[in-house]
């Protein structure tokens, strides 16, 4: 009789703490209400071959020795640095040109190397609708001792690729004005660190504008709603965030890193599995036989997830083989990779905004 009453507690105490891990799953996966959670078969399989047939006319943008978007950053990017600048200026030019708002946020901040100025740029379409997709990456490169160290994969890629869907879905964007969500774009300054890695050193412009933007909208939410006279902070906004680093490697693949975001995830990858399935695409990225959450990297996520800001981080998992070597340059680049991550990322943002293909 005792035993029996001590395996009825035991399995009682087992049944307690399920329900309770389960509220508390629930409650990370319940941050925020996603306007389109499944979006992986929001487009039709017509709609799928238009994109692909749109991408692969417009993929010398991404070309690795002369496209548009992609070669002009792929050469050493150190704060401060002659492509520093000419980075800055190309985003800024390419999304201003497409309409989008921009915003700088400049700031200067201690680091090991003394007092360093830098500066967050926000690209942001239709500032006054209620809520945001973000796309982010970071645009500056790390210093290397021993060279001019470029960052090919970390993050010229990512920032191209940012590019890339802004200005190949542009048409489609415009044409979507009764939106209540609008896309964002985020290229944050400082992610490396100077010296070694820590809480201190590493992810400047995340860390300013998280902090920023918990308090206070955007610029150009402002501007855009002149008339009001209470502003939301910038972050009540936000409804997903994508980040995306070391992209563009031979070897690239991608897991579930956040559970808030597993979902989403997990609609990523169905809609690549219809790309690969149709051919548009030469093989799969998403690795869906990890468990969400299951690796922890620190990036520039960190601010905003402290701030129950959901993010699908899109980090090859494991890290290229060239990562923080000075190798990690257009000779380590694979085309197939970055066109199959173009359209994959259009693909993404089409079906999730709900664009009419």
């Amino acid at each position: 009789m005792m035993n029996l009453n001590w395996l009825s507690l035991q399995l009682l105490a087992l049944t307690l703490w399920a329900v309770v891990a389960q509220a508390t799953l629930q409650d990370k996966l319940t941050v925020r209400a996603f306007s389109n959670p499944h979006f992986a078969d929001v487009l039709n399989d017509n709609q799928l071959e238009r994109l692909a047939s749109t991408a692969h006319k417009e993929s010398s943008w991404l070309d690795i020795k002369k496209g548009e978007l992609l070669s002009p950053v792929l050469v050493p990017r150190q704060i401060g640095s002659p492509g520093y600048r000419a980075t800055q200026d190309l985003i800024v030019t390419t999304l201003g040109q497409l309409g989008y708002a921009i915003s700088w946020d400049n700031f200067t901040t201690p680091t090991p190397m003394g007092d360093v100025k830098m500066s967050n740029i926000i690209a942001t379409k239709n500032p006054s609708a209620a809520k945001r997709l973000v796309l982010a990456a970071h645009y500056e490169s790390k210093i290397v001792p021993g060279g001019d160290f470029i960052g090919a994969t970390d993050s010229a890629v990512p920032v191209a690729m940012i590019l890339d869907i802004a200005k190949g879905l542009a048409g489609l964007i415009d044409k979507q004005t009764d939106s209540d969500i609008s896309l964002q774009m985020v290229f944050f300054d400082g992610e490396e660190a100077f010296e070694q890695w820590t809480s201190t050193d590493s992810i400047y412009g995340a860390r300013h504008l998280a902090e920023f933007w918990e308090h206070n909208p955007d610029p150009a939410t402002v501007a855009a709603l002149s008339g009001a006279t209470e502003h939301r902070p910038e972050l009540e906004r936000v409804e997903l965030m994508v980040l995306m680093d070391l992209i563009g490697a031979p070897d690239n693949m991608f897991a579930a890193l956040q559970i808030p975001t597993a979902d989403i995830f997990t609609q990523l990858s169905k809609l690549e599995k219809r790309l690969q399935s149709a051919e548009y695409i030469d093989r799969l990225y998403m690795n869906t036989a990890m468990p969400p959450g299951a690796a922890g990297i620190e990036d520039d996520h960190l601010p905003f997830i402290e701030r129950n800001i959901p993010v699908l981080h899109l980090i090859s998992v494991p890290f290229p083989k060239v990562w923080h070597k000075l190798s990690d340059n257009a000779e380590a680049l694979d085309a197939t990779v970055i066109a199959d991550m173009s359209l994959i990322m259009r693909s993404f943002v089409a079906s999730y905004l709900r664009l009419h293909v």
